[in-house]
């Protein structure tokens, strides 16, 4: 067994450990607002490392690296995307904090039907965060196994591992819930921050002395690679715009949002994790330029960033980059396993059997449903592959026409149910035809064209429905 397999596999059992014992601290027999949203008690580092760890996964820690070894300056849509996007959480994020202390709101489904009054509305929502959630829980499995192969050089096959890794988080989401998720993503986002920004600045400076020397050596490497290029430029565009819309209307983001203590931890928030995308995501990119200039040849691009801190400094540096990548990874899965069996137990299948869920039975359904999810995304790793960026902008593009319902909905004050419902399933219906035929018309993507059809659907239902009052 490797030195990198060994700190990795100890990372995983610390923090799996982290997590059973925070359900044991002090809640054992939870009402359903302590084990879905931690009691709404969590101050403002807390919430800001919870949130940090559940928002920068394995999608930033090797993908961002491998995007741009791939694709070059085009990876810095990932920097914009964050950056607006707290800009966004400032505003908006207090009032969703309030209304959903005032009205016990649990999920980003129950926002949606306190604004609309609408349990058809409410399915509907439900079902796009918790299917389009599926390929995002899948990635952070893939993450965990390309690291897990690294540090093995291949001795072990990865995904069997990674799997192992994630059955371990099920359990602790189990069995704690919000406290075991964001008490153990203290331990991961700190963690994760030092990873990324000690791992890329020790090999920028090592082999290129600083970015001045990294940019040079990438010009006479791949000129093309320091510009937009390798991607249409409405490409880039779209995908800012797209990415940066839909920053919280993650069903999970808007749940962790609920988890804050008050208004000034939320603002406090969104202040420091500005700064942590600044630390981590803006230098990861650049390390999957340096791999690009070092001429490394590498079996997949998401492999870019741990294959060069490998042939920098070894095993050891490999395997405490690799634990940064599991944290992010496992982080980030735990939180979208709660969001998605509270999300199934409290609107989709309470409603079903049209009746509401008292405490005790919330708390069970969502337990079970945890197992339930978690072996669901375990088998699509295995069965459904794919580039982690790409994964990722298949469930941006699903989640992002759920933004007229929410953020539009909070400052238009006359739009209904009968123009979000619509609009809201034609976007999906563009979204979902223009994947399966992997189409992007004009080179806009397809999460763009989705969000015109619905904006444009709600916008026409919407003055019809004036012109006839």
């Amino acid at each position: 067994m490797t030195p990198a397999l060994l700190i990795m596999l100890g990372t995983i059992i610390a923090s799996a450990i982290i997590g059973f014992l925070a359900a044991k601290l002090k809640f054992r027999a939870m009402r359903a607002d302590t084990y879905i949203v931690a009691g709404r008690a969590l101050g403002t580092m807390v919430y800001f490392l919870n949130t940090a760890a559940a928002i920068y996964s394995g999608y930033t820690f090797l993908g961002g690296a491998g995007y741009s070894y791939k694709f070059g300056a085009v990876a810095i849509f990932m920097w914009a995307t964050s950056l607006l996007g707290y800009m966004i959480g400032y505003v908006v994020a207090p009032y969703i904090w309030s209304v959903a202390k005032r009205n016990n709101l649990l999920t980003f489904s129950d926002f949606i039907n306190w604004r609309y009054q609408s349990r058809v509305l409410m399915l509907l929502a439900a079902l796009i965060s918790v299917v389009f959630n599926i390929p995002y829980v899948q990635m952070q499995i893939k993450s965990v196994s390309i690291l897990l192969d690294a540090s093995s050089q291949g001795a072990i096959p990865g995904i069997h591992l990674a799997a192992v890794a994630f059955i371990l988080v099920v359990l602790y989401v189990f069995m704690g819930g919000m406290i075991s998720v964001s008490i153990t993503n203290v331990f991961f986002g700190a963690l994760m921050l030092v990873t990324m920004l000690g791992g890329s600045l020790a090999v920028i400076l090592k082999y290129f002395g600083g970015l001045p020397g990294l940019y040079s050596a990438v010009a006479s490497t791949s000129p093309k690679h320091l510009t937009l290029g390798l991607k249409p430029i409405l490409w880039f565009i779209g995908t800012i715009v797209g990415t940066s819309l839909n920053f919280w209307v993650w069903s999970t983001r808007v749940q962790l949002l609920y988890t804050a203590r008050d208004v000034r931890v939320l603002r406090r928030g969104m202040a420091l994790l500005s700064w942590y995308i600044i630390l981590g995501t803006l230098w990861i990119t650049h390390v999957g330029l340096a791999a690009l200039a070092l001429g490394l040849k590498l079996k997949d691009a998401d492999y870019a960033f741990i294959e060069v801190v490998n042939l920098a400094y070894g095993q050891v540096a490999l395997g405490l980059v690799a634990a940064g990548g599991a944290a992010a990874s496992l982080s980030t899965a735990a939180a979208i396993l709660l969001d998605q069996a509270s999300t199934t137990a409290r609107n989709i299948l309470s409603p079903l059997i049209k009746r509401e869920l008292d405490d005790r039975e919330l708390v069970f359904t969502t337990r079970v449903l945890v197992l339930v999810l978690g072996i669901i995304s375990t088998i699509l790793a295995y069965t459904s592959p794919a580039l982690l960026v790409d994964l990722y902008l298949l469930s941006a593009s699903g989640v992002l026409q759920l933004f007229p319902a929410l953020i539009m909905g909070i400052y238009w004050g006359s739009l209904s149910k009968y123009e979000v419902i619509p609009g809201l399933v034609v976007g999906e219906l563009a979204v979902i035809a223009l994947y399966a035929l992997k189409m992007e018309p004009l080179g806009i993507p397809g999460m763009i064209w989705g969000l015109i059809v619905n904006l444009a659907t709600l916008s026409t239902i919407y003055a019809l429905r004036k012109t006839m009052k």
